[in-house]
């Protein structure tokens, strides 16, 4: 008889699947689309289109790129209400925070 994904995970030893699921969560939580991370704040475009004074269509196509500008994408998560920072994981060394990149931008605090 085959076991399912459901059945091991409750087979594990209750500290052992609070570990397993916290690390699902933390899996989903870091790869997550800019429509995606709009959906589960339960925006729609046409909000978000509101909020940054553009077209809805641009909206869409922000969602769309792989590379954009961080100001787009600061602007972008901003509007979402949360804060953008850019971390780069080092080998040696661990996570950095880069900064410098709010410096001389309008209407930024």
């Amino acid at each position: 008889m085959s076991k399912t994904l459901d059945d091991v995970i409750n087979s594990l030893a209750p500290e052992r699947r609070a570990r397993v699921e916290q690390r699902g969560r933390e899996l989903i939580r870091e790869e997550m689309t800019l429509q995606a991370l709009r959906k589960q704040l339960e925006l729609t475009q046409e909000g978000m289109s509101k909020r940054l004074e553009v077209g809805q269509a641009n909206i869409s196509k922000i969602e769309k790129r792989s590379d954009m500008l961080i100001s787009t994408l600061r602007s972008y998560v901003e509007a979402m209400g949360g804060t953008l920072e850019l971390v780069a994981h080092m080998p040696d060394r661990g996570a950095v925070t880069l900064e410098g990149f709010t410096e001389n931008l309008p209407g930024h605090k």
